[in-house]
């Protein structure tokens, strides 16, 4: 009994976060799809311990997947694609509102409570890198009404 839930609880910490040994990530999340949307925001936190850039990210839930950064130019809030994301040495970067990830052509709707796989790839200031597996969950639709109810804003 103790080691069922024991095992259920190692299980519940490893889909809210993902560690490799330079670079941690939590609280990874996107809102299930609406009837024929075919791209997703994924919001997450990331933490390296050392200088680095989050330089590729990929999931088998989409036909790819990017990195995009928002700002305001002439007034108005433009998307674009980010080549990649910097990773001070032992900050969090919140990967929320201005920079997150997209998933692009969707294989097939995301339904709340389900996860999905994603691959981030770092590299380092010493030119290594490294791959962190992740699992996004899922949440529902209405869950999150507003920039203000995602997690990590205040």
């Amino acid at each position: 009994m103790i080691k069922g839930i024991l095992s259920a609880a190692a299980a519940l910490l490893f889909a809210a976060q993902a560690s490799a040994s330079d670079v941690t990530v939590s609280g990874a999340w996107a809102r299930a799809s609406a009837p024929g949307q075919d791209n997703a925001a994924v919001s997450l936190h990331v933490t390296s311990q050392k200088d680095g850039r989050l330089i590729a990210v990929s999931s088998t839930a989409s036909a790819r997947a990017e990195f995009h950064a928002m700002k305001i130019d002439n007034g108005m809030m433009k998307m674009r694609q980010a080549d990649s994301i910097p990773l001070p040495a032992k900050h969090d970067v919140a990967l929320i509102n201005g920079d997150h990830i997209m998933l692009i052509g969707l294989i097939k709707p995301l339904k709340a409570g389900d996860s999905v796989p994603l691959t981030l790839t770092v590299k380092f200031a010493d030119n290594s890198t490294e791959n962190i597996m992740v699992r996004v969950d899922v949440k529902p639709q209405g869950e999150v009404h507003s920039m203000q109810d995602m997690p990590g804003m205040h």
